[in-house]
């Protein structure tokens, strides 16, 4: 739970919605005052969470998606994430020491074929498959 807060704090000047599943009871009262959505599916995995933010953030450009158990992080790294968005990026991955990692924002392009997900399975398995052209990528702390 330490870990998750402090993953929160790190985007408090974003728009965002908090996707919670198998610990919404310990983690819901320390989200009064955040946008909170409950995955009743959680079990089936992370595609499902994924997938209720975007539909939240339906209306956007992009989108922001961060993992709650991402300590290293830091607030100057999403904001590099976020200034290297541009039109022509489908996706802005972070990099680091040539390692592709989170946060990863994307584009409105990509909501359609992400809903297509199943399963455990990430944004990750659409992004792999994508022309290098079509990624922009950002080196960033840890």
């Amino acid at each position: 739970i330490p870990i998750i807060m402090r993953t929160i704090g790190i985007y408090e000047d974003l728009e965002k919605v908090i996707i919670v599943g198998k610990y919404v009871n310990e983690l819901l009262p320390l989200l009064m005052d955040q946008i909170v959505i409950y995955n009743p599916f959680w079990k089936e995995g992370i595609s499902t969470s994924i997938k209720l933010g975007l539909r939240f953030f339906k209306d956007y450009d992009a989108v922001l998606v961060a993992l709650g158990d991402m300590p290293f992080v830091t607030k100057d790294d999403v904001d590099k994430i976020i200034n290297a968005f541009k039109p022509s990026c489908k996706a802005v991955i972070p990099t680091h020491k040539g390692e592709k990692g989170n946060p990863v924002l994307i584009s409105k392009s990509l909501f359609d074929e992400i809903e297509k997900l199943r399963g455990d399975l990430g944004a990750k398995v659409i992004l792999n498959k994508m022309r290098m052209e079509e990624l922009c990528f950002v080196e960033c702390s840890e």
